[in-house]
C-alpha cells in the first residue's frame, strides 16, 4: 500500500486477496492517506458485519475509505462521507466518480452534516496527535492544521461522545486511537458512552527522523501522560490502535 505519485494515493490489501489497485486522486490541499487509513480499513474488512446497509465516512479526506467501502467491502450499501474541508469534499466527489461509485459526501464539522440520520456502520477517520508533536512532525502541511490540542485528543473524544446518537441500535464505530495522543483519555470517553469497546488491531512503528531530535519534549509530554512511547534496543516505537465499539 502506498502511492504512485505525489498527486495518487494507491490502495491494496494482498492479506485480503487484491490482485488490483484501487487508486485515488490527492492534492496538498487535503490531508493525505497513512498507514492509519490502511489499518482501519484492514480492521473494517476483517470485523465489520458485511450486511451493514448504512456506512459513513468521518473524516473523509481524499475519500479513500469511503470509495474503497463501496467498491470493494460493501457493495450494496448506501455510503455517506463528510469533512470540515470543502476541498476534501470536492475531492471525495471526484474520485468516487472516477471509480463510478455511489457517495453522498457533505461539507460540515464532525456529524453536523448528519443531523437525524443513523448508521450501521461509523469509520473514524479523524484521529490526531499531541499538537506539540503535530508541529515538530512532516505529518501536516503547513497549510493543514491539526488543532486536536496538547494532549491531541480534541477531534476524537467529541466524535466518540456524540457517535450513539448516529448509530443504528445495532451499528459499530471503529476509531483510531495514536500512542501519540492521550489514549488512557480516548479510552475513557469510549467507555463511557458505549457498552463495548474492544481492540482490534494494532501496529508499532519506528519514530521517525523527523521527531527524534526532539525527544525531551516528546518525553516531557509522556511524563504529563499526553502521549505513550516504548523503547526497543535503540529505537523509540509509538502505535495506531484500532477500536472497535457499540451499543450493546
Amino acid at each position: 500500500m502506498n502511492h504512485t505519485s505525489t498527486n495518487t494515493f494507491e490502495y491494496k490489501d494482498r492479506n485480503f486477496g487484491d490482485t488490483e489497485s484501487l487508486v485515488v486522486a490527492t492534492k496538498p490541499e487535503v490531508f493525505y492517506p497513512t498507514s492509519t487509513t490502511n489499518l482501519l480499513l484492514a480492521a473494517v474488512r476483517k470485523h465489520a458485519d458485511p450486511a451493514a446497509a448504512t456506512v459513513l465516512d468521518l473524516g473523509c479526506g481524499c475519500g479513500i475509505v469511503a470509495v474503497a467501502m463501496a467498491k470493494v467491502i460493501f457493495s450494496n450499501a448506501k455510503i455517506h462521507a463528510s469533512d470540515i474541508s470543502a476541498e476534501a469534499v470536492q475531492l471525495t466527489q471526484q474520485n468516487a466518480a472516477a471509480q463510478q461509485v455511489a457517495i453522498d459526501a457533505r461539507c460540515g464539522s464532525m456529524f453536523e452534516p448528519w443531523a437525524g440520520m443513523k448508521f450501521d456502520l461509523i469509520v473514524d477517520d479523524v484521529a490526531g496527535i499531541a499538537e506539540p508533536i503535530a508541529r515538530l512532525s512532516q505529518w501536516y502541511p503547513p497549510q493543514i492544521h491539526s488543532d486536536a490540542g496538547e494532549d491531541g485528543t480534541r477531534w476524537i473524544v467529541n466524535i466518540l461522545a456524540q457517535a450513539p446518537d448516529f448509530l443504528a441500535p445495532r451499528g459499530r464505530i471503529f476509531f483510531p486511537a495514536l500512542t501519540l495522543s492521550n489514549e488512557a483519555k480516548i479510552m475513557e470517553t469510549a467507555q463511557a458512552n458505549f457498552a463495548k469497546v474492544e481492540l482490534v488491531t494494532e501496529q508499532w512503528y519506528p519514530l521517525g527522523n523527523d521527531l527524534l531530535p526532539h525527544m525531551s519534549a516528546i518525553e516531557d509530554l509522556a511524563a504529563r501522560g499526553m502521549v505513550e512511547l516504548k523503547k526497543k534496543g535503540s529505537r523509540w516505537l509509538w502505535a495506531t490502535k484500532v477500536y472497535c465499539a457499540s451499543k450493546q
